[in-house]
């Protein structure tokens, strides 16, 4: 079946989900940004029509499947309008910009015969099913510690949207541990209880530019999740510690898992291959959309992201 996709919202997110498209076979026939400039040049890459708004997109354009990659403060707006119109919605991380914006996507969601799938690419990276598989496999038994950081020398984040609470949510935090809390749900399990702590370096924000958030669940495995946005280094790993055993994938190392077992001195390291999960992604939902496997990713888990850092926010608040 072939199938029509649209994107709203043309900034640099947009563009991982325009040639995760094309890479799929599957044609780009509308785009939308408040920003003209940004949608004539996504526009003339992928030979898409432009719209004036998301609305008119969506009624004029017909759509089967839209990326929404706006900023987050306009997620909800567009996804319960695509979702009204039957229109199948993949949104960018956070899913929404408050946990009253989240519940109203999730509503929204459940009464629509369409799709809804918050965009946690992290989830289909090889390297992240292979931890999840092993740690499913006993190999290092009991989860005690599950270790993460996404971060990085992102200076120019101080002038940009992303800084804004008004517009962004929060900072790091939202925006950048939203994979790492889906991610620890992913792969060790539900959050029982969160908190945290943040910081800010930047003079002319609002909002933290490095932070850390810190979990567990129902059985005690704890998680310790950082992120930072004025980092003198880049860093994207997961470590995990078990009671058999440790695990390690370090994004920047190569797409592979390292792995030792209690006792041993060397590490064995699994080979797998590269991927950003962007195609694969996409390719998810339309595999659901044409009714090959179920959703894997709901709004239920965009919910429960923004449900546990904005307890954090509140703590620290």
């Amino acid at each position: 079946m072939s199938y029509k996709a649209a994107i709203i919202g043309c900034g640099g997110i947009a563009g991982a989900h325009a040639n995760s498209y094309k890479e799929l076979g599957i044609d780009i026939i509308a785009v939308t940004d408040v920003c003209e400039e940004s949608a004539k040049a996504l526009a003339a890459e992928y030979n898409a029509k432009i719209y004036p708004d998301y609305k008119t997109l969506i009624d004029e354009g017909k759509p089967d499947l839209v990326s929404i990659c706006t900023p987050p403060v306009f997620h909800e707006e567009a996804a319960v309008y695509a979702l009204k119109a039957g229109v199948n919605v993949l949104c960018e991380k956070p899913m929404a910009h408050s946990v009253e914006s989240a519940k109203a996507i999730k509503k929204a969601a459940d009464e629509s015969k369409a799709l809804f799938m918050p965009a946690f690419r992290h989830r289909f990276v090889p390297a992240n099913i292979k931890l999840k598989e092993m740690i499913a496999e006993g190999k290092i038994g009991d989860v005690i510690y599950f270790n993460n950081a996404f971060g990085g020398p992102m200076f120019e984040m101080e002038g940009r949207w992303f800084t804004k609470k008004s517009i962004a949510g929060g900072g790091c935090l939202l925006d950048t541990n939203s994979h790492s809390v889906d991610l620890f749900r992913f792969i060790i399990g539900e959050i029982k209880n969160q908190t945290g702590m943040v910081a800010r370096h930047f003079k002319t924000t609002d909002v933290e530019d490095s932070g850390m958030i810190c979990v567990s669940t129902e059985d005690g495995a704890l998680g310790n999740m950082q992120s930072g946005f004025v980092l003198g280094d880049g860093v994207a790993y997961i470590d995990i510690i078990g009671t058999k055993g440790h695990l390690i994938f370090d994004y920047c190392a190569g797409p592979n898992v390292k792995y030792r077992a209690t006792g041993e001195c060397d590490w064995t390291t699994i080979e797998l291959p590269p991927s950003t999960g962007f195609k694969e992604e996409i390719e998810h939902i339309l595999g659901t959309m044409s009714g090959k496997h179920p959703l894997a990713i709901t709004a239920y888990d965009g919910l429960r992201c923004a449900e546990v850092i904005f307890s954090v926010y509140e703590k620290i608040d």
